[in-house]
């Protein structure tokens, strides 16, 4: 898929000449990264669909990704080990989500936590790309903060059945944080 990616953006320089060669990179760049998401979100979707509990992957993605988007974290070396682990990681998340009853006032002091987690230590830099200028850091850490703000306020209007996945997504997206700012 790589190679086709490539000669896309080959025909897109051809027909675009205007397009210097750092934008074609970031624009290769971009769609490599969307590809692989793709190749990865969907496939888990319908192995969480087989064993109904897509309700919950959607869930688990809507309040995982976004604070991952923006704080960064740990990222695996090659395509198969990110498949495996992130494909692990919803797992655990469903799972717990669905089956391990956890107080209210522990789902509220988890949220918390995180959210000083995001405020204190993200953006984290990614092997691939850094994060290279003061001004893209703070700019991150402040989308970062505001993303975890508002899906930790809006965990608390979705139907509670879906509470302890939308609040331990959100654990989930810091602790990879955290280990990204370890490594």
């Amino acid at each position: 898929m790589n190679k086709f990616i490539t000669c896309l953006v080959k025909k897109i320089s051809e027909s675009n000449p205007q397009f210097s060669n750092l934008e074609l990179k970031k624009m290769e760049y971009g769609l490599v990264c969307t590809f692989d998401e793709i190749t990865k979100f969907v496939p888990y979707f319908f192995i969480f669909w087989l064993f109904s509990l897509q309700k919950y992957y959607l869930v688990a993605l809507m309040f995982f990704c976004p604070i991952r988007l923006f704080s960064g974290g740990y990222h695996a070396k090659t395509y198969w080990g990110c498949f495996f682990i992130s494909f692990i990681i919803f797992g655990i998340i469903i799972i717990l989500g669905k089956y391990i009853s956890i107080a209210k006032n522990l789902l509220i002091i988890l949220t918390v936590a995180s959210l000083v987690l995001i405020c204190i230590f993200s953006p984290v830099d990614n092997i691939n790309k850094r994060i290279k200028s003061q001004e893209r850091r703070l700019k991150l850490k402040h989308l970062s903060i505001i993303v975890t703000l508002l899906l930790s306020i809006a965990c608390y209007f979705i139907p509670n059945k879906f509470l302890n996945t939308a609040v331990i997504s959100i654990v989930s997206a810091t602790i990879m944080m955290m280990i990204g700012k370890i490594e």
